[in-house]
């Protein structure tokens, strides 16, 4: 494989990803918006140079030149914010990211959406890529996400959709898991216990690389990654947060409540904020712990090879565990 370029490299799955490409002896030029996390990569004997994709034309073409292959992971990834932030980075972006390709030739990109552009506020087990979007996106993320998703199929681009990305490194699930959990009472939405199917970062990357290799597969085609082991929320949350050293009491709130709270505490955001304000509640968070969403993993098994490999238990043991020593070091 030659030179490759992975945008989002200062976040969580495109920094692993430019990792394991670099140890596996690939020519990588990383970019991202962090510098701070930008200079550890250099550090780390990875080219990075800062981009801010959707203004800096000229310097994303000079970034894209001769690269083989382009890996999108670049994304502004968060339940709520304003429209026109999610807007210029994951669809203005993008766009961009498609026109360098096409200007420089590269012969793959990889673009890396969500399973989120699926959720609705009811149970959906066993999703394929083909399931229609029959309701309207509960957040700007969620528009955007398959504004973008759309674009990069058109383009040719391999489109993977990892589902709820966790490991040692997450800046999105865990922190805002760890935050509800220090107040010592967990809310479990709805009266069952709804199947939790997450993405062990490992996995996310190895889809990636097989996403580049794969020769003449999935080109213009969108493939759900997971770690293909749907498991009760109840247990995947005590067993992280137990392995986190934080005792949680679990208590169920009614689901429809829930989400009405969750509805006013938005309107006040986007009233008084115009929505600069994350309120500690969202529908969609409501809706992604209290309704099942797991995925038909058919496709990206038979195209490009990919098997999970990783025990979902035995990571959340690990990953909880490693958050519990660096909390300890920077004690």
């Amino acid at each position: 494989m030659g030179p490759v370029l992975v945008t989002g490299a200062t976040g969580f799955l495109g920094g692993a990803a430019a990792r394991a490409l670099v140890r596996a002896g690939v020519a990588v030029r990383a970019t991202g918006r962090s510098l701070a996390a930008g200079s550890v990569l250099q550090r780390e004997g990875i080219a990075f140079v800062p981009c801010d994709l959707p203004a800096e034309e000229a310097a994303l073409d000079r970034l894209v030149e001769g690269c083989e292959g382009v890996i999108h992971a670049a994304a502004l990834s968060a339940p709520w914010g304003r429209r026109r932030d999610f807007e210029r980075i994951n669809v203005r972006g993008t766009e961009k990211v498609i026109a360098a390709c096409r200007r420089a030739g590269v012969g793959r990109l990889v673009h890396v959406s969500s399973p989120s552009v699926n959720f609705a506020f009811r149970h959906q087990s066993g999703l394929r890529e083909e399931t229609r979007w029959t309701e309207a996106p509960a957040n700007p993320y969620i528009a955007t996400k398959r504004e973008a998703e759309r674009l990069a199929l058109e383009a040719g681009a391999v489109v993977l959709r990892p589902r709820a990305l966790f490991g040692p490194g997450d800046t999105t699930l865990l922190p805002r898991l760890i935050r509800v959990a220090r107040r010592g009472v967990f809310p479990l939405f709805g009266p069952g216990d709804p199947l939790l199917e997450l993405t062990w970062i490992g996995d996310a990357v190895r889809a990636i690389v097989l996403a580049m290799e794969a020769p003449g597969h999935g080109v213009g085609r969108v493939y759900q990654i997971t770690s293909g082991q749907p498991l009760p929320t109840s247990l995947v949350l005590g067993t992280l947060l137990r392995a986190c050293g934080l005792e949680v009491r679990f208590v169920r709130v009614p689901l429809q409540p829930a989400l009405a709270l969750a509805g006013g505490l938005e309107w006040i955001s986007n009233l008084g904020t115009a929505g600069r304000w994350e309120p500690p509640l969202t529908r969609y968070a409501v809706g992604a712990l209290g309704f099942e969403q797991t995925h038909d993993l058919t496709a990206a098994r038979r195209d490009l090879g990919y098997a999970p490999e990783t025990e979902i238990l035995d990571a959340l043991v690990r990953c909880g565990k490693e958050w519990r020593e660096q909390q300890g070091r920077a004690r």
